[in-house]
């Protein structure tokens, strides 16, 4: 067997989370609570500490089989160690972080523990993927922000806020792709009711921003994703769509910047 086809063994098997539309769902959320306000030395440590965790999801799935007793075989000891290496810095990085936290950010932390709770059931009962699993991750994921955001003195209101803003529009991303997804064998009853209901929402969510522009994040997220429910694409573009999605989060993050 040539060099060019060997097997792919647990020195080379990645290990970084699969789901990538999930880094969007933390990454974009948590950098635009830090550039809300001057990141206090908390938020920078509640922000490594959800990062570390969010990284440690893959080695954890790899280490309870949940990748396949072949993958878990190829890679576990390297699993065990990337996983225990991170977890470490989570706990070492959140529990200092909220320590020095004010304690507005605390409470917004005490409430994400609930979703955070619920999706690593989900996940322990391998059903991450399924679109329950993933809504719950819009809750959960986005919410990191709230309390990183509260720690540099963002009020509990406009944390909260915002927070609930992210939850709606990737909320609404995760049931478009998945409608998407689901395209294989044609449009179906459901997916006529998800778009309709997903154009309604954006309706809805883009007067509601002009009252309150704290929800402005939500209508780039929500208009695309009704954009993507009515016309229905194939499944193969659903790479187009990811980078589509992301930049309208990007867009959303320069509502907030500029509000």
């Amino acid at each position: 067997m040539t060099a060019g086809h060997e097997p792919r063994s647990a020195k080379t098997r990645s290990l970084w989370p699969r789901e990538h539309g999930a880094y969007a769902q933390l990454g974009v959320p948590l950098l635009t609570a830090l550039v809300l306000a001057r990141p206090t030395t908390a938020a920078l440590l509640l922000a490594a500490g959800a990062c570390l965790a969010f990284l440690a999801n893959e080695p954890l799935l790899v280490v309870l089989g949940h990748r396949g007793p072949r993958v878990k075989a190829e890679a576990g000891r390297q699993a065990r160690v990337r996983l225990g290496v991170l977890a470490a810095g989570a706990i070492v990085c959140g529990g200092a972080g909220l320590a020095l936290a004010p304690d507005h950010a605390r409470l917004l932390c005490a409430v994400l523990a609930v979703p955070v709770l619920v999706l690593v059931a989900i996940a322990w009962r391998r059903a991450q993927h399924s679109l329950w699993g993933e809504l719950v991750a819009t809750i959960a994921l986005p919410g990191a922000s709230a309390p990183i955001a509260a720690a540099s003195g963002v009020s509990l209101a406009i944390a909260g806020e915002l927070w609930l803003a992210w939850s709606i529009g990737f909320a609404a991303s995760v049931v478009a792709v998945h409608d998407v997804i689901g395209n294989r064998r044609g449009r179906t009853r459901a997916t006529t009711v998800h778009a309709a209901l997903l154009a309604a929402l954006a309706a809805i969510v883009g007067v509601v921003a002009f009252v309150r522009p704290l929800q402005a994040p939500a209508v780039p997220l929500v208009a695309l994703s009704a954009v993507v429910a009515i016309l229905s694409p194939s499944p193969r573009k659903l790479r187009t769509i990811g980078v589509v999605l992301v930049v309208a989060s990007l867009a959303s993050s320069a509502l907030v910047a500029v509000r």
